[in-house]
């Protein structure tokens, strides 16, 4: 693809890859125009280029499983900027895996989806791969998604993100090996080809990018990133469950598990569930599928089901786990879950076309949501540093408890007729 001459222009050559004339940052076709325009031959020469954005607002991971090579000493680095809707990665060592490659996720709002791509810095050339390569497929789906970890504050020990720095409450002097890895880093980083390009400078934390366990996100990347992450991943499963036959035909039945009503978790609602899912997916056709209902927890059945026929076999898109693994729960930020995301973003359509909705339908932001979940805590929490505003630009919720108003209004549990929904 090369950029025409209109995003071109838009770049601010001056201050190197900050933000586009239109005032929105960064995204693949700026960073490929660029490229392309000034010969940017060597991974480093782009790094020393990213606007300040993604330099400051990132992770690092020491045991990865992706195409990326990954030590303690030589971590994966994450640059998710202000709202993760252009991630770019790269590794700090000769000879790890994919050295001399920039491996990029763009959200885009339009579609909405997510797009893969590579960049490969090869001698006096540049390599860009085409919009989501097979091999990075077979790991995040056909229908690409974020792959990341759920998070549950309650558990004080647990780590939420292995293999990634702060891996448990974003802390790393909570694990000995990181602190040790992450002090020895830090120190190292100014000389360094490729870490001196990030900033790891103070900012209220000597941790800095992450924390010492407070639960400020501005020093919780890691949770931060799957908050941002979720929330640009519910607005992708949403518009695939808008345009859904399944829901066309069984709006009701949907509802009701969307409002999580009053008689969801009762047996004869996931009889009724599973009576339609049979009906669209036989039992001799996806043997497979029914073998990993079996394997799921009990408490996730339900989703389980209501996930497929309402977006397809594309299993686990949902919960932004690795598409070739089993089912283990449900996504969580640790106060919302991605069944309420995908509420959240799929409700305010529905409440415009229906009136029982409508009627008890109010737009909450994140502040909130968070004083719900504990009083205050978004002012001393989330607020500083404008995560806040951030997690509200890509996402408001609303009153759960004032929209199950709507449940008494919604037809009795019946199941449309036994025609069968093709797959998406």
């Amino acid at each position: 693809m090369i950029c025409s001459l209109r995003v071109v222009s838009c770049l601010i050559a001056a201050t190197g890859l900050t933000v586009s004339a239109t005032g929105e940052a960064l995204n693949y076709e700026q960073l490929r125009a660029q490229i392309e325009q000034e010969k940017l031959y060597r991974l480093e020469q782009v790094l020393a280029r990213l606007p300040d954005d993604l330099v400051r607002n990132f992770t690092m991971v020491y045991g990865s499983r992706s195409l990326q090579g990954a030590s303690l000493r030589a971590p994966r680095v994450l640059l998710f900027g202000r709202d993760a809707k252009l991630v770019i990665t790269f590794n700090g060592e000769p000879g790890q895996k994919s050295y001399d490659e920039l491996e990029l996720l763009q959200w885009r709002d339009e579609s909405p989806e997510f797009e893969l791509r590579t960049i490969k810095f090869e001698g006096n050339s540049v390599q860009f791969s085409p919009k989501n390569p097979s091999l990075c497929l077979t790991c995040h789906g056909q229908s690409p998604h974020p792959i990341w970890g759920s998070y549950d504050y309650q558990k004080k020990d647990k780590e939420f993100w292995p293999g990634f720095y702060g891996s448990v409450h974003d802390a790393p002097k909570k694990v000995p090996v990181e602190r040790d890895a992450f002090v020895d880093l830090r120190a190292r980083a100014p000389s360094h080809p490729r870490y001196r390009f990030l900033q790891f400078d103070d900012n209220g934390s000597k941790w800095y990018p992450y924390g010492d366990g407070a639960f400020q996100h501005r020093y919780r990347p890691n949770n931060r990133l799957g908050n941002l992450l979720s929330r640009l991943n519910a607005r992708r499963i949403a518009q695939r469950v808008a345009q859904s036959r399944f829901l066309q035909r069984n709006r009701d039945l949907v509802l009701k598990w969307l409002l999580q009503c009053p008689g969801v978790a009762q047996s004869d609602f996931y009889a009724r569930v599973y009576a339609l899912f049979q009906r669209t997916f036989s039992k001799d056709k996806y043997a497979g599928i029914y073998a990993e209902l079996e394997k799921a927890p009990s408490e996730f059945r339900l989703a389980f089901l209501i996930e497929k026929l309402l977006t397809g076999l594309n299993v686990y898109t949902w919960n932004m786990s690795i598409a070739t693994e089993p089912v283990r729960g449900r996504f969580s930020t640790g106060i919302i879950g991605i069944d309420q995301m995908v509420a959240a973003a799929l409700l305010p359509g529905l409440a415009g076309i229906d009136a029982r909705l409508a009627a008890h339908y109010k737009v909450w932001n994140n502040a909130q949501v968070y004083d719900t979940f504990r009083k205050g805590y978004y002012k001393s929490n989330v607020a500083p540093g404008g995560v806040g505003a951030v997690y509200d630009e890509l996402a408001v919720h609303y009153d759960e408890a004032l929209l199950k108003n709507a449940c008494r209004e919604l037809e009795p549990g019946r199941i449309s007729s036994a025609r069968t929904v093709p797959e998406r």
